[in-house]
């Protein structure tokens, strides 16, 4: 994922590795009735989180340097111009790329990639890239077309699930072959025309999740011409240390 620490306007660089991004949210209604107080520092031009000992003034605070960092206020689309907005550029180009969302019960995960889908500025990661991926779809030169086909599968206890399928309890083998690489035995798909089939998928596939307070992963992937476009992770609210 692309470092913040340039101007907004500027394109960011396109690197192949892993990046790390960490979004700090603000302290909800129960915290602040409580009269906590935010123990973390957000430094967004230096890419820092400084981590404050409130009960302890005797020891130092520790400082923390990321890739990125967004702050309590920060907005959905600018984590999304930010941070995924590059990777889905390079993977419409044919490269593979991934974004996960980590973290304990209650930090935000789900607001992150998911949002509000039904108020455009509360939407999240996966929402905003249907709009991208569709949006480079309609602005395509020439003869180029394309199928888009939408799969959406759960890992949950080490157990591979098809939230599409038909079949709820029939558990998934991840295989590998030379010619196509690692993928999910009997997998379902969907070929969809627009962001808001993609939208119905999705919604589709939350009814058959398991329990969202244990820990497991959801993952959507979109292929194009038969190869992945993009695949997007989400770690849902667990525990960490399950």
């Amino acid at each position: 994922m692309p470092s913040n620490k340039m101007d907004k306007s500027d394109k960011p660089e396109v690197m192949d590795n892993v990046k790390v991004v960490v979004r700090c949210r603000p302290l909800n209604q129960k915290e602040r009735s409580m009269g906590h107080k935010q123990a973390v520092s957000v430094d967004e031009n230096r890419g820092t989180i400084t981590v404050n000992k409130l009960e302890t003034t005797h020891e130092p605070p520790k400082t923390f340097t990321f890739d990125t960092v967004f702050g309590p206020d920060s907005k959905q689309l600018d984590v999304y111009n930010l941070t995924a907005r590059p990777i889905i550029d390079s993977v419409l180009e044919g490269y593979n790329g991934t974004i996960f969302a980590y973290g304990q019960t209650g930090t935000g995960k789900t607001f992150t990639m998911e949002g509000v889908r039904a108020v455009p500025e509360l939407r999240g990661i996966i929402p905003n890239s249907f709009a991208h991926v569709f949006g480079h779809i309609a602005k395509a030169e020439g003869d180029t077309r394309f199928l888009v086909r939408v799969s959406y599968l759960e890992i949950y206890n080490e157990e591979v699930r098809d939230l599409l399928g038909k079949d709820q309890m029939q558990r998934l083998e991840v295989k590998e072959r030379p010619d196509v690489g690692v993928y999910i035995k009997d997998l379902s798909g969907y070929v969809v025309n627009n962001a808001d089939d993609m939208d119905r998928i999705m919604t589709m596939g939350h009814k058959n999740r398991k329990d969202s307070h244990k820990a497991f992963i959801r993952v959507l992937s979109i292929r194009i011409h038969d190869r992945t476009v993009y695949t997007i992770c989400q770690t849902p609210p667990h525990k960490i240390g399950f």
